[in-house]
Formats: structure tokens, C-alpha cells, sequence
């Protein structure tokens, strides 16, 4: 077992689950090495080891939680469009609300994802929120429309939103990259978070054992509020499982009920017979 430290920008919101949907995607989520100053946007010269980076494969994964007694179904994909873009999609359904989240973004040869847009919308009980996020990397800055609120902010090379951050971390794990320090545009914000990789565990899942990284993030909140994620290591770091507990000591758990990788069923280490439908 092991463990360090790593300050990573990224945003992945509290739970309940609807405010950090973009966990799974947390989702994202993955973690941990060393601190690196972000690459460049753009296909700048680069060391010849560097143009072997790998893209990120389409993958499709279902989830399953239940919290506050609510039964929540969620969906995290990525697709390759016509255009050449990729794009990752998260959705997330209960009988009170639903949320839709989209990242579309380009992959440069220095392994970087780059967005250019970004879109969240919940409707439901309650009020309705919806965001669209606009990346200009001529001007380095972001159109931020919130509520039909638009202003305008500026962004570092090497910026992500809140739903392809997890993306960029899981493939950089992928890469076996030192990861960066991840930047987030979130809320006409730019957001900092910590984490500690606490070792590697082979998990117990409904669709077999898998080997999983174990990951905790850190708050300045004297441990009052802490979130685990399990990453499987053989399905380039698939979100396995979340588990949140808040500072009132409610704990809630997300995990996959079922996933693909390039078309490739998620399985555990013994493949079974039969394979669940995704």
C-alpha cells in the first residue's frame, strides 16, 4: 500500500449526487503522482515519447445509487463524432430530477484535452439550472451563460471544464503521466482540490473482482467531509465506485453497474460466461 499527496484542480461538487454528477464522470475522476506544470494547448513541438500518448478510448458505463432513499440511474459516455471532436456525455435520472451534462473537446498529440464546449442542464423539483460554457483559446478566455447570464472570464492553457476533467485525469493515469495541476473553469471560478492515492485494492463488484486504485480527497474541513473513489487499473481507470460521507455523517455510495471500453465489456478478473447488457 501507498500513499501521497497531489494538488489537483478539477471540480467535483458535494453530494447529493445531482451536484457532483460530473463525478463520474468524476467523475471522473483518477489521481496521482506528482505535481507537473500544465502542457501547452496546441501541437507544439514535442519529445518523441510524448507523440505515443494514447487517446482516451469511447467507453460507455452505468451506475447505480440510492440516496436520501431516492433511486438514481446514471450514464457516463464517450463518442467519437463525425467531425473528429469527442464527445463525453453524463446523464443522470430519479423521479426528481434529471441531469444532462456534455463535454465536447479535441485531444492534441501532448495528450492534452482541450474543450470547447460545455453544457449542463437539471430540470425537476425545485429550480431548473442551466450552464453553457464557450472555450475561446485564440483569447485564452470562456464565455460563461448561466441562467442566460453571460460574462466572460479568462483562463490559463490547459483549462478544462468540470466533466472532462475526470477524463484528463483518468488518461493521464492511463499514460502513466505525472499528473498536473488541474485547472477547472467552474462557476466563473477556478478551483483547487487534493487528493491521496491510498493504495491499489481488488474490489468486490456485481461484475466481478476488479483491480482498483483507491483514491481519497482531501478538504480543510479537519476530516469532517471526505470522498473515496475506486478506479479500475484494467479499464483505463474506469469510475468502479464513490463513496461520500458528509459532515453530518450521512454517507452515500455510487458504483458501476455495468460498462464498456472500446466496445469491450467490463468484466472481473475471471471473465464470466455471460456478460451484462450496457
Amino acid at each position: 500500500m501507498f500513499a501521497w499527496r497531489c494538488p489537483i484542480k478539477r471540480s467535483f461538487r458535494p453530494l447529493n449526487f445531482f451536484a457532483h454528477s460530473h463525478l463520474i464522470p468524476a467523475l471522473l475522476a483518477g489521481i496521482a503522482l506528482l505535481s507537473l506544470a500544465n502542457p501547452s494547448v496546441g501541437d507544439t513541438e514535442i519529445p518523441p515519447q510524448e507523440s505515443l500518448l494514447s487517446a482516451p478510448k469511447d467507453f460507455k458505463a452505468k451506475y447505480e445509487a440510492t440516496l436520501a432513499g431516492i433511486n438514481i440511474k446514471a450514464t457516463s459516455q464517450l463518442n467519437t463524432l463525425d467531425n473528429g471532436r469527442r464527445e463525453l456525455r453524463f446523464t443522470a435520472k430519479s423521479w426528481v430530477a434529471n441531469i444532462e451534462e456534455s463535454s465536447q473537446f479535441e485531444w492534441n498529440k501532448q495528450g492534452q484535452l482541450i474543450p470547447l464546449h460545455y453544457e449542463y442542464h437539471r430540470t425537476g423539483f425545485g429550480r431548473d439550472r442551466h450552464a453553457i460554457l464557450s472555450f475561446d483559446w485564440a483569447g485564452f478566455k470562456v464565455t460563461n451563460n448561466v441562467q442566460n447570464k453571460p460574462w466572460q472570464m479568462d483562463v490559463p492553457a490547459g483549462a478544462l471544464d468540470k466533466l472532462s476533467a475526470q477524463l484528463q485525469l483518468r488518461q493521464d493515469l492511463v499514460n502513466a503521466r505525472p499528473l498536473s495541476t488541474y485547472q477547472i473553469a467552474d462557476g466563473g471560478k477556478l478551483k483547487t482540490y487534493s487528493y491521496i492515492i491510498l493504495g491499489e485494492e481488488i474490489l468486490e463488484t456485481p461484475l466481478g473482482k476488479l483491480n482498483t486504485v483507491k483514491i481519497r480527497r482531501e478538504k480543510n474541513n479537519h476530516g469532517k467531509r471526505s470522498t473515496t473513489l475506486w478506479l479500475a487499473k484494467d479499464w483505463d481507470y474506469l469510475l468502479v465506485k464513490l463513496h461520500r460521507q458528509e459532515k453530518d455523517g450521512k454517507q452515500y455510495e455510487i458504483n458501476l453497474a455495468s460498462g464498456a471500453v472500446a466496445k469491450v465489456a467490463v468484466h472481473g478478473l475471471e471473465k464470466p460466461e455471460q456478460t451484462p447488457d450496457i
